[in-house]
């Protein structure tokens, strides 16, 4: 009579003596770790979406990093030393960036040769300059995408390393971790969702498999339990879907670097304005950064210029540096090329700049300048436009300097009397509008300003066009269109949506103005600011007004070529910078604010004409539609995504315990039979007994599987069939439970008198298959309501026991 239900221990085999001496066993299985890192990093890399053109990066890094991790699984599989696998992995990094991109100085393809480090320089070169000028998505060329794929190639060598040879697959998310740090502070809105929950379910998998293979390992190549795996997965994705859905109905979680929200700044405020347009970045973040200060005598509100845009024909629009072209020095500017040899009165201007934080290659500057001192660094202006910029890698960083320049007094009879230009007049640049112009951009301007000959009256109907009514100013708008930066195919998408902010007003202005035979170009820099109060002494004793301006008056506005007077300032975007008095409609008075750091609201701002009343209450209206506008078109998609969120959170326990029954119907329909199944009748009987606790029938602690089947077949009221399908499943259960691979052993049978003389149990003769499980299953659903029908399906009892207790089935 026996007094415990341990299963006795079976009695070790002999072990040959060749085998006890054989090396360790192999670990095929080290390739499925391999295969998630690869497809974990790629997952990761599709943050680069947004910060160069969408997948054109996916080609070379899928030919660096496959050969990168063949390297190292295959120092695996020879069974190396463990410190050649990443050493493997370098060596086949340098071999297939140089097969990439200098082949002409390899040798054999693969080895680098003479000539590998001049280019490599070169590629470098090229891609700083494509960080530093470039807007993102940049362009995609041979340097950027060298240091992607060597970056990549790294992190990837990094992530398997973890994972694969030390055996700690949760730090390999520091890895993946660092390839979306780059898009989280480039990118506007983060990371993105899409690359977020690709890149955490690719973690989720990567974990997974790593635990898979330690189960595999452990039990020495046999199948295993993979409950760690799956109880992993399903908090990972729960996880998941609160992160996705949370932030849907929390306020405040609609800023950070992950997965979405405001861009992340690691560099603190030493950031300066990047004149490729990134203007939509700077008046989105509200609290600006970039601070500058100046003091000036000008009279009118005074624009800091950086640089101007000209060349309109590429899918973006970028500053031409001219290095070649540029005059050394700036104590003295000279003319700017096609200014009028008679020149109208001008006002001397005196400003002086104080950059602070602001760091940036071009020197920021009212136009037009005639002379700069106390400059720090070697700096060279250009005869074109008198952009002046840092031609030693310098930057405007912690300088204090004074600029004198000349600001001309026009007036609306003056350039109204003024005729078309001569072509010769500046350089062509100037004038072309590539043959990619929209048609709605030429029918557009040839509707509003083709009734009229003078080059001022065109140039004010397409400003007042701009300004006009149905037009809003927004910076989020080109976000949600999709048309957010410069080219051609933007200006189209401006023109339709009626909805933008100063980069999409400023180049459709000069666009159209261009259509209309008038030279334009584009400048970049910030709107006069907000005056301090403070006053300091300039040359010639003249009293200097101090303003500040950060990143939110970063702006765009239009310079047209006008003959005899030469490049004339306009603003055609509405609640934002000033209008110049000559730009004025003829009705509207004189003194517009110089004010508006508060960018972000355009609704806040009065009009910058000064009108009150109902015109400046319905620029209000307009602003405030504009954006609840926005607001309204973005609320079906935050909808789908709620619903989405919470249908995927609904549907988890489902999945869950869907997926937990296939694994144990594969494990037991692996044979047909259990005989040949190790471990088949145990999952047969767990699922039973599962299968029964969500109907409404739970395992006791206390049950042994014969009570446990008595009490069942009582209380559901099984027979026949169903009856004998859980008779089947716990005679099996019991003898590869108790008597294992043995012949024969005493079980005690417990009954309402205690234990009683045990009997030795039989192998069954008739093996239960998964149509037992599918039997029993069917009797206690029909058996069943539909409320407790529907709660056994999405919401299972017996998922959460199995977290809340580890009790033996």
């Amino acid at each position: 009579m026996t007094s415990t239900l341990s299963r006795p221990a079976p009695a070790p085999a002999p072990v040959p003596p060749t085998q006890a001496q054989a090396a360790p066993a192999a670990d095929p299985w080290h390739w499925s770790v391999t295969g998630a890192s690869l497809l974990a990093v790629l997952a990761a890399a599709t943050s680069l979406n947004g910060v160069v053109e969408p997948w054109t990066w996916l080609p070379p890094v899928v030919r660096t990093l496959v050969p990168v991790l063949l390297a190292m699984a295959l120092t695996r599989t020879l069974r190396l030393s463990a410190v050649l696998a990443p050493l493997a992995g370098v060596l086949a990094l340098v071999g297939t960036l140089t097969a990439q991109f200098f082949p002409r100085q390899s040798i054999l393809g693969v080895v680098p040769g003479p000539g590998t480090s001049l280019q490599l320089q070169r590629l470098l070169a090229q891609a700083e300059e494509t960080v530093v000028s470039q807007v993102a998505p940049v362009l995609p060329g041979a340097g950027i995408f060298l240091v992607m794929c060597a970056a990549l190639g790294l992190i990837a060598i990094i992530v398997d390393l973890f994972a694969v040879t030390m055996r700690m697959p949760a730090a390999s998310g520091l890895g993946l971790l660092a390839v979306m740090v780059a898009p989280a502070i480039v990118k506007p809105n983060g990371v993105g969702m899409f690359a977020f929950l690709a890149t955490v379910m690719a973690y989720l998998l990567l974990l997974a498999v790593a635990q898979w293979r330690e189960n595999r390992l452990a039990s020495g190549g046999a199948q295993a339990s993979s409950g760690f795996a799956g109880r992993s997965m399903i908090i990972g994705a729960a996880a998941l879907a609160v992160t996705v859905v949370l932030p849907l109905f929390v306020p405040g979680f609609n800023s950070g670097a992950f997965p979405q929200g405001a861009r992340l700044n690691v560099w603190g405020n030493a950031t300066g304005l990047n004149p490729a347009v990134t203007l939509g970045n700077d008046l989105r973040n509200p609290t600006g950064f970039g601070r500058i200060a100046y003091s000036t005598n000008s009279d009118s509100p005074l624009y800091l210029r950086a640089v101007t845009l000209e060349d309109f024909s590429g899918r973006r629009w970028e500053p031409d540096q001219r290095i070649g072209d540029r005059d050394r020095g700036v104590t003295e500017i000279g003319e700017e090329r096609g200014a009028p040899e008679d020149a109208p009165e001008a006002q001397t201007v005196f400003t002086r700049i104080t950059t602070q934080s602001y760091a940036s290659p071009w020197l920021l500057a009212p136009y037009s300048p005639v002379g700069i001192s106390n400059l720090l660094g070697t700096w060279a202006w250009d005869p074109a436009n008198l952009s002046i910029l840092a031609t030693d890698g310098g930057s405007t960083a912690r300088q204090r300097y004074l600029v004198e320049s000349r600001a001309a007094e026009l007036t609306r009879d003056g350039l109204g009397a003024i005729r078309p230009s001569d072509p010769d007049a500046v350089p062509e640049i100037f004038t072309q509008l590539p043959d990619d112009t929209p048609d709605i951009v030429r029918t557009t301007t040839e509707e509003i300003a083709g009734e009229f000959v003078n080059p001022y009256d065109k140039a004010l109907a397409i400003q007042n066009f701009l300004r006009g009514p149905d037009f809003t100013y927004s910076v989020e708008a080109p976000v949600d269109g999709g048309y957010d930066g410069s080219g051609m195919d933007v200006m189209a998408r401006f023109l339709e949506s009626k909805s933008g902010y100063c980069v999409h007003y400023a180049g459709t202005m000069a666009v159209m103005a261009r259509a209309a035979g008038i030279p334009s170009r584009v400048a970049i820099g910030y709107t006069p600011g907000s005056p301090t109060g403070n006053t300091e002494e300039g040359p010639e004793g003249t009293e200097l007004r101090e303003f500040i301006v950060d990143s939110r008056n970063a702006h765009a506005w239009p310079e047209l070529y006008f003959e005899g007077v030469g490049w004339v300032q306009f603003e055609p975007t509405p609640s934002r910078g000033v209008v110049p008095t000559y730009a004025q409609q003829a009705f509207a008075p004189v003194g517009p604010r110089a004010d508006d750091t508060d960018a972000l609201n355009p609704g806040s701002l009065p009009d910058v004409t000064g009108q009150a009343g109902s015109t400046a209450e319905g620029s209000d209206a307009a602003d405030n539609a504009g954006a609840n506008g926005a607001s309204d078109d973005a609320r079906p998609v935050d909808g789908l995504l709620a619903v989405t969120g919470i249908a995927l959170l609904a549907f988890l326990p489902f999945l869950a315990r869907t997926a937990r029954t296939r694994s144990r119907r594969r494990a037991v329909a692996g044979t047909g039979a259990f005989a040949d199944t190790d471990g088949a009748a145990t999952a047969a009987w767990a699922e039973t007994t599962e299968i029964a606790g969500d109907y409404g029938y739970p395992l006791q602690p206390t049950d042994t599987p014969r009570t446990f089947a008595g009490r069942l077949a009582r209380d559901a009221a099984l027979a026949a069939e169903p009856a004998t399908s859980l008779a089947r499943l716990k005679s099996a259960f019991e003898y590869e439970e108790y008597a294992g691979h043995g012949a024969g052993i005493q079980v005690p049978e417990i009954s309402s008198g205690g234990l009683r003389p045990s009997a030795t149990m039989a192998r069954p003769t008739v093996l239960p298959r998964w149509d037992d499980v599918d039997t029993l299953t069917r009797a206690l659903r029909s058996g069943s309501s539909r409320r407790t029908r529907i709660r056994a399906r999405l919401f299972p009892q017996s998922l959460l026991n199995r977290f809340r207790s580890s009790v033996r089935r």
